[in-house]
């Protein structure tokens, strides 16, 4: 038959064991913030846990097991408390009840009470499993009152773990008194520290988890989106124009590219960040006079692209007349001077690609530029035999 101490000592074994590994974990993981309160935690739980194999085996040793096991029961008190100290700090954002000083408060209130309870006698050790409860209960409570959601769903199940090692000790004391309560209370407290290692893992694997995907996400967004314009760049919007052209009925959309007039003139009189405002306001005049369904993006340099979706180069020439407007109008805000665009545009044809269409329009765009800037040019027929449109005016000039 197992006895009370080979369960100890295996639990101990046990104990270390897990300890251990978490250790391990952490030194392989990035340390965040409560992490070293659970590791303390597991290693004086596992502390205890030997204190009390110890002490079953020293019963017969006058005083010796009994100081055993009133260092022990004071070890194995800690656990929730330093885990919910933990948890607190690995969410600050998520705000628990009460705070650390209560926590503190609690625990050695507590602590000091168990430590005064060996000196009453037999009473001594209810009152010290009383503490131990009150504890776990307290820890749990606290945890039950956080916030919902499936970020703090491991932390309750550690709030459940924490109310059976409390009362699992008080069912299995009720007809005992002294010493022999502590085995029960060690061996449910080292589990209660195991399911603490577990949930302690799991919250930085998925807390590890999220940051990855964060990161993924935010490197797919500076691979894919020009990051001072906050549009796409050329190759994403390729790709976004090639999707849409897929989608719709072949010969419905038609294609603009354009591009700031005297662009280096501005960075040379005013400076660059002048310019980079210019290229901003540009920017942000096109997704204004956006549908949701169009694709805007930027070529490079002060050069735009934008794909209007089931419209007409007679649409086309109306979202550049407001782009123009929105763009001079206001300019002045800006510290800018008047600015002017140069339109070329092209209704792509069946079967185009996005890349054949963009060379079309930026003939027409070089044929607006040729036939004096500020201008709005369409383009029909083929790349080497392109016939222009006569050109439209947009917006007013500089004086």
């Amino acid at each position: 038959m197992t006895t009370a101490p080979e369960i100890l000592a295996f639990a101990t074994a046990a104990m270390a064991a897990a300890a251990a590994s978490l250790t391990a974990f952490g030194r392989r993981q990035r340390r965040y913030d409560g992490w070293r309160w659970w590791v303390v935690a597991m290693w004086l739980t596992t502390l205890g846990a030997a204190l009390s194999a110890a002490s079953s085996v020293l019963l017969d040793t006058p005083g010796a097991g009994t100081a055993g096991a009133a260092a022990a029961g004071l070890l194995l008190m800690q656990w929730p408390v330093l885990t919910l100290i933990g948890l607190r700090r690995f969410h600050p954002r998520q705000a628990l009840p009460g705070g650390e000083r209560q926590d503190w408060a609690a625990l050695f209130a507590a602590l000091l009470l168990a430590a005064g309870a060996t000196l009453l006698g037999p009473p001594g050790p209810w009152l010290t499993t009383g503490c131990s409860v009150a504890l776990h209960l307290y820890a749990a409570a606290v945890i039950f009152m956080g916030p919902r959601g499936r970020d703090f769903t491991p932390a309750r199940s550690l709030g459940v773990a924490m109310v059976w090692v409390a009362f699992v000790p008080v069912l299995g004391a009720l007809p005992l008194v002294d010493l022999a309560a502590l085995p029960l209370r060690a061996t449910a407290a080292v589990l209660g520290a195991v399911v603490m290692a577990f949930v302690a893992i799991t919250l930085v694997c998925e807390r590890t988890e999220r940051q990855l995907r964060d990161s993924r996400r935010r490197l797919r967004v500076l691979a894919n989106q020009d990051t001072l314009t906050q549009v796409p760049n050329r190759r994403h919007f390729e790709e976004l124009a090639d999707d849409a052209l897929r989608q719709d009925e072949p010969g419905t959309a038609v294609l603009l590219n354009f591009d700031v007039d005297h662009f280096k003139q501005i960075n040379d009189l005013f400076g660059h960040a002048a310019g980079d405002r210019a290229l901003c306001l540009v920017s942000s005049a096109m997704l204004d006079n956006l549908r949701a369904q169009d694709v805007p993006g930027r070529q490079g340099g002060d050069e735009f692209v934008l794909l209007l979706r089931r419209a007409s180069t007679h649409d086309a020439m109306g979202v550049a007349e407001r782009i123009v407007a929105e763009v001079q109008r206001r300019a002045p805000s800006q510290q800018l001077p008047t600015l002017t665009l140069s339109f070329g545009m092209v209704q792509i044809g069946f079967g185009e690609g996005i890349r054949a269409a963009m060379r079309r329009a930026d003939q027409a765009m070089y044929e607006a530029k040729r036939q004096g800037r500020s201008r709005a040019v369409a383009a029909a027929g083929d790349e080497d035999r392109p016939v222009f449109s006569a050109s439209q005016r947009l917006g007013l000039t500089p004086a």
